[in-house]
């Protein structure tokens, strides 16, 4: 029997025969650094003692090292007389006993098939970035579970992102009412993290993204736009992307820096990680207000590239290197080269036909660079599978190409966050895979996701996830989800009212294409069957004892709900729909419903934080049905 392994490895050869485990495991190390690794081996056992091997003394499983194999190698063989895992490195070791873990949960009578795995990564660092500053922030008990399953697909990075939901002392207002992380928190994290062999890197963003916390008067002054929307240039010449107020600091303004350094001196020790992800990414307005003549005069390129390098000697002071965001030095290809060479860019976009390629011009400018795709999970009800995966795949097929040194994917809570991190977790393990194995099987992930993470073989189940993901792919007429829309938006909303068929893109069993269709009452009327089919099957599976040890399922279930009322939403307000008071009374009640559901599934794995911002968007969409009694 061969084992449905997730990574997929590189090279795997079946023996005849099986490993008979013996009542008593003796388990051979050859160094001290091993000693750890043996530990999570005794534990996947259940039962073991650890030794020094020793010539003339039988041990039935042996970890060795030896630093001729590939960076981060290991090969693993179950023979019929015992289990040998040599590894180049104690972290490789380490991914080599998740291989074996995942192998003796597949067996039910101790007896592994024998074989022999040679396996290495495509990327030194294969990370997850993780938002905890649009709305929520995990337990912290929450996020040592993330870093717990994490670890068990060979992740071996983790970055927090972080705007203003941190606790800093010096500056109490930034964190305030949101129920920030503190520096216990991020202290007890980090150590959690290190002993399973994941780096905890500090992100805290640097330049733009910073409106929650230049919204506070005291801090308004280092604001491009001096924190109130004034501008240096006409209305109609400000950047289409522009957010909200006091969006950037102001490179024109000294004092950011000392402000930097006092929130740096704060964070960065916290962290044993040498690296620091200062983000620095779009910085819309940059040049309209307060640095506008600065801008003027040298031109924006070079006032970006001036504050990443003022930003750097900060890093270099907390003895960290520095990493940032590259979308916004794109704009400037002839600066590229002046980048300090220790700095590593993060190329990062989320589109299925992004443009993979261009990772090479950092390559090209001898700089040390990361893969960053997504899992689409963001302004979304659930994540459009479809579209991570070919994001995913395709920065890792590149990245692999040009010689990144890392594959970053990325989960972001743009709008509250009512993303629920348990939604991530196919993209998760899909980015874990890609970054382990480009050329891992893609067409069998779905099951292999199946089997190892929800514990499930059920076809019901796998069919689920695929036509979810179909359903969820859809887009068109907004900004990344048709259904997060029409969930949120009032009876007005141009979303209800294209009458004519408009390009959309769809997705048939993962498959990516674009067509002109109507999203009408019967486009929202369609998908309430195959929802009622996926719902079933979650249910079903939810109801096992056997199935989802992660506890996810009731999160997809409430996913599927917010979709369903999205589509009952627009059967009743889209053209050629049904729209009565008795149909907007039901679906006040379901929105109403739904609202109390997802304060309910946020709370129990989250601290309240900024809640309040999704459930105005629920009270909101109730009220705009107007007075129906």
């Amino acid at each position: 029997m061969t084992p449905t392994l997730l990574p997929q490895p590189k090279k795997l050869r079946a023996l005849k025969g099986t490993f008979d485990r013996p009542r008593t495991l003796e388990i051979g190390i050859a160094n001290t650094t091993l000693y750890p690794v043996a530990r999570v081996a005794v534990d996947i056992f259940g039962g073991a003692t650890i030794h020094a091997s020793a010539p003339g003394i039988k041990d039935q499983v042996t970890l060795t090292t030896d630093t001729s194999l590939k960076p981060g190698g290991y090969l693993l063989a179950i023979r019929t007389t015992g289990i040998t895992l040599c590894g180049q490195d104690a972290a490789a070791v380490a991914c080599g006993v998740q291989t074996l873990r995942q192998i003796v949960e597949d067996v039910s009578d101790g007896s592994l098939p024998c074989l022999t795995i040679d396996d290495w990564p495509d990327f030194a660092d294969r990370g997850v970035y993780y938002d905890v500053c649009r709305g929520r922030v995990p337990h912290l008990d929450r996020l040592m579970e993330l870093a717990d399953q994490l670890a068990r697909y060979k992740i071996n990075q983790l970055q927090l992102y972080i705007e203003h939901t941190f606790a800093f002392r010096g500056h109490p207002n930034i964190g305030k009412g949101t129920s920030p992380l503190s520096a216990e928190d991020i202290l007890e994290l980090d150590a959690y993290c290190a002993a399973r062999g994941i780096e905890l890197l500090p992100s805290l963003a640097s330049f733009g993204h910073l409106s929650t916390v230049l919204s506070h008067p005291e801090y308004r002054h280092l604001a491009e736009d001096w924190g109130v929307g004034k501008f240096e240039v006409p209305r109609e010449d400000l950047p289409a992307q522009m957010g909200a107020k006091g969006w950037t600091l102001s490179p024109a303004v000294p004092e950011i820096y000392d402000f930097l350094d006092s929130l740096f001196s704060e964070f960065l020790p916290l962290f044993r990680s040498k690296r620091f992800n200062v983000c620095c990414d779009e910085t819309w307005d940059l040049g309209c207000g307060q640095s506008y003549e600065l801008c003027r005069r040298k031109g924006k390129g070079v006032v970006y590239l001036g504050h990443l390098k003022q930003v750097r000697k900060l890093c270099l002071k907390y003895g960290k290197k520095m990493m940032f965001w590259g979308d916004i030095i794109r704009h400037y290809p002839e600066l590229i080269e002046n980048i300090p060479k220790d700095v590593t860019v993060l190329d990062w976009g989320y589109e299925y036909n992004h443009p993979f390629d261009a990772i090479r011009d950092f390559k090209a400018a001898d700089l040390p660079f990361y893969a960053c795709p997504g899992t689409s999970s963001w302004v979304s009800l659930f994540p459009r599978l479809p579209m991570a995966m070919a994001n995913i795949h395709g920065f890792a097929v590149a990245g692999a190409k040009y010689g990144a040194q890392g594959l970053l994917n990325t989960d972001w809570g743009d709008g509250g966050h009512y993303n629920f991190m348990e939604y991530s977790w196919h993209g998760y393990l899909f980015g874990a895979e890609q970054g382990w194995n480009v050329k891992a099987d893609q067409t069998t992930f779905h099951q292999r996701f199946a089997h190892r993470f929800l514990q499930s073989d059920d076809p019901a189940l796998l069919d689920a996830i695929v036509t979810l993901g179909d359903i969820t792919h859809l887009g068109g007429p907004c900004y990344q989800s048709v259904w997060q829309t029409a969930l949120f938006a009032p009876p007005a909303n141009p979303i209800f009212h294209h009458d004519v068929p408009i390009d959309m893109s769809v997705a048939e069993r993962g498959v990516i294409s674009s067509r002109k269709q109507r999203f009408d009452a019967a486009c929202g009327s369609a998908q309430l069957v195959p929802l009622r089919e996926v719902r079933k099957a979650f249910v079903a599976q939810s109801r096992r004892k056997d199935t989802d040890p992660q506890g996810i399922l009731p999160y997809w279930i409430f996913a599927v709900d917010t979709i369903a009322c999205a589509a009952q939403k627009l059967a009743v307000l889209g053209p050629n729909g049904n729209d009565t008071p008795a149909r907007r009374r039901a679906l006040q009640k379901q929105l109403q419903s739904l609202a109390g559901r997802f304060e309910d599934l946020w709370m129990a794995r989250n601290r309240r934080s900024e809640i309040r911002n999704t459930l105005e968007r629920y009270r909101v969409a109730i009220e705009s049905l107007g007075s129906v009694s």
